[in-house]
């Protein structure tokens, strides 16, 4: 989710500050990070370092929750994967973002395509599996540190 929301979000003119391992610090700024800072528990800490008073909204693709609440500002806004709803606090609004909330949106589809098509966004496959090896697949994707999507190719 993280190297696609920074491309859409560089695609949409703002400014984006990511968080990385040191290994992934590269690809995230080329992926269109304007400012990569060190993953960890201060993490909120880091950003703020950058933009004291907060960002005005936070997507986390990284499931930090908790720790990156307060890199946003007061007002602002933070939106987490896996379903994380923020406790109230500084009027910020919370939200979870689900892929499957896209279902039947199909302008909203068609512009992903498009932007797929033309390069805006570039598609990371790891691997592609036949059906039959859906399983490996599986045991990859579990084991970690896969770069990119694993990819079962029906034909």
């Amino acid at each position: 989710m993280a190297a696609m929301s920074i491309q859409l979000v560089k695609a949409a003119g703002l400014t984006i500050v990511a968080d990385a391992s040191e290994n992934n610090r590269d690809l995230v700024a080329s992926l269109g990070a304007d400012i990569v800072v060190r993953r960890g528990d201060d993490v909120a800490a880091r950003v703020r370092e950058h933009f004291p008073n907060g960002v005005d909204g936070l997507a986390d693709g990284a499931v930090l929750n908790e720790l990156s609440i307060s890199a946003v500002r007061d007002g602002g806004a933070f939106t987490a994967v896996r379903g994380f709803q923020g406790k109230p606090q500084r009027n910020i609004s919370f939200s979870a973002t689900f892929v499957r909330a896209y279902d039947g949106e199909y302008e909203k589809l068609d512009r992903l395509r498009q932007q797929a098509e033309t390069g805006v966004v570039t598609l990371r496959v790891a691997s592609t599996y036949p059906p039959e090896c859906a399983a490996e697949a599986h045991r990859r994707l579990k084991a970690g540190g896969t770069r990119g999507r694993l990819v079962i190719e029906f034909f």
